[in-house]
């Protein structure tokens, strides 16, 4: 679903998007992505891209593993500029206006790409399925959301991957 630059009327294009993508590189494009897009073009070759993108991936709870459905709604506003304008040479420092700015190299660009990059900055670090989850116990593996485990009530205070390091300092 590439776009050619040269096909980019100077009053711009909306293009919209509607498929299924590989979001999270599980190997299945299972991910249904929406996004309404307004690209334009200026001197020098850069282009302008604004507009919002839509999806709701499947994810895996940090804590207690379980899979959950997560709306992302990301707004997109991105600079482009084609790779040549950095010059040359092999090697080239970035300067403060160029951090912001994406490059791409030939007469095509991959809105669809784009939009995948902005919905996965738009993705928690950190997923929970509750903000209140407890978690897996680590020594049984109970999902404590759904029970009790006894396993802390077995253990002695001093049992643990640091009870050594706790006589160390009494010495």
């Amino acid at each position: 679903m590439a776009i050619k630059i040269s096909d980019i009327p100077p009053e711009g294009l909306i293009e919209e998007i509607d498929l299924k993508l590989d979001l999270l590189d599980d190997l299945t494009e299972s991910t249904a992505v929406t996004a309404l897009l307004n690209i334009k073009t200026s001197r020098g070759g850069l282009i302008k891209i604004t507009g919002r993108a839509k999806a709701t991936p499947l994810l895996q709870c940090s804590r207690c593993l379980k899979s959950f459905s997560f709306p992302v709604d990301a707004e997109l506003n991105l600079d482009l500029a084609p790779l040549m304008s950095l010059g040359t040479s092999s090697e080239h420092e970035l300067v403060k206006g160029e951090l912001d700015i994406e490059f791409y190299e030939g007469d095509e660009i991959e809105p669809a790409e784009l939009v995948r990059e902005q919905l996965l900055i738009a993705l928690p670090m950190v997923t929970l399925h509750h903000p209140d989850c407890k978690g897996l116990c680590s020594l049984c593996g109970t999902d404590l959301n759904e029970t009790e485990c006894s396993c802390k009530k077995k253990l002695p205070e001093s049992s643990g991957a640091f009870s050594v390091l706790k006589d160390l300092l009494k010495k």
